[in-house]
């Protein structure tokens, strides 16, 4: 048996029913139905949402549906904690029902500020890959500004077109164009994929070391023959807590199937351990700093890197989508 199951009461594979909402968020919207839940039980969410000229993301709390919407979409950055820890302080201490997102350390963090554990609050982790930096962004952000001559007023990184795989880097102008490209053919999806801060190659909170109640991530390796597939989006999630399993199997519109923790980590193995630390990176930092991300993503790449972007760029996505499928067939 697998050591990290002991943390767990229950694993799910998930779903919100409705299609619009589903095809708005980045994998199965449960993140978002289980927030939509405690705010109409008169709770609050803390959360993450770009700022308003979207060149940084940080914590903020909601209290309304209206304001879990810019809660959707993942954020591929570190973000501003801000006040976020004591203002849930806060909240517990007024006998307010809290639900916490954030990525493994910084739950862990939240934990280790409060000192003790609060009924109404749950905390939901989410499996991380590592975040990078907040200045990847906004220079991409400037980028995009300055190539399309006009502001940005709607960003996504993980933006679905007709379906959950592939997903798309998005964004909206003031001057009413848009620019969508497949995420993983974008600067931004490189810098992602080479640059974190030194303590995501040694993660603490892998494996079996999950703080908060429950853990959520898309549901990778998810095949047309599970009872599960949804074509739009499946969430993996990890109960730990019998709080959190009342919170998701009391949540409307959303449907539910129980699974097993091999299941759901075989073709997720970000949950049990660390990223790995690409031999190009520093390099990318250094350059970035001198000269931009735009010009470190393009001088730091490896040969057979620059030559497989090259390619996907080229390639249609539906073909690139049918070999992603093939590799995983003869992993499994």
């Amino acid at each position: 048996m697998n050591e990290n199951i002991k943390h767990d009461i229950a694993v799910y594979a998930a779903y919100v029913e409705d299609n619009k909402e589903l095809m708005e968020c980045s994998s199965g919207g449960i993140a978002t139905a289980i927030s939509r839940q405690v705010i109409r039980s008169g709770g609050y969410v803390a959360g993450v949402a770009y700022s308003d000229d979207f060149y940084s993301a940080g914590y903020r709390i909601a209290h309304t549906e209206e304001e879990l919407e810019r809660f959707k979409g993942s954020k591929y950055i570190d973000v501003d904690k801000g006040s976020i820890y004591k203002d849930v302080k806060q909240l517990l201490e007024a006998g307010e029902t809290v639900l916490f997102f954030g990525v493994p350390c910084i739950v862990a963090a939240m934990k280790a500020y409060l000192k003790e554990d609060y009924d109404r609050l749950i905390t939901c982790q989410l499996i991380c890959e590592g975040p990078t930096s907040m200045e990847v962004h906004r220079q991409y952000v400037e980028y995009l500004e300055k190539r399309f001559g006009s502001k940005i007023t709607d960003f996504s990184v993980r933006r679905k077109k007709t379906a959950w795989i592939p997903k798309y880097l998005y964004a909206k102008f003031e001057n009413g164009r848009v620019y969508e490209m497949n995420f993983r053919r974008t600067e931004y999806c490189y810098a992602f994929k080479v640059y974190a801060k030194e303590s995501c190659y040694k993660c603490s909170f892998k494996g079996d070391n999950r703080r908060g109640d429950m853990t959520l991530g898309d549901f990778w390796g998810a095949k047309e023959t599970d009872a599960f597939w949804n074509d739009k989006g499946i969430s993996s999630v990890f109960v730990h807590t019998e709080k959190a399993r009342e919170l998701l199997l009391n949540t409307e519109g959303i449907k539910v199937f129980e699974t097993d923790f091999e299941r759901a980590t075989a073709d997720n193995p970000m949950l049990l351990k660390s990223r790995s630390r690409r031999p190009e990176r520093d390099k990318f930092e250094k350059l970035l700093r001198k000269r931009g991300l735009i010009y470190a993503a393009k001088h730091s790449m490896r040969f057979k890197d620059r030559i497989a972007v090259t390619l996907k760029r080229m390639m249609p996505s539906s073909l690139e989508k049918l070999i992603k499928k093939l590799m995983g067939l003869l992993r499994r």
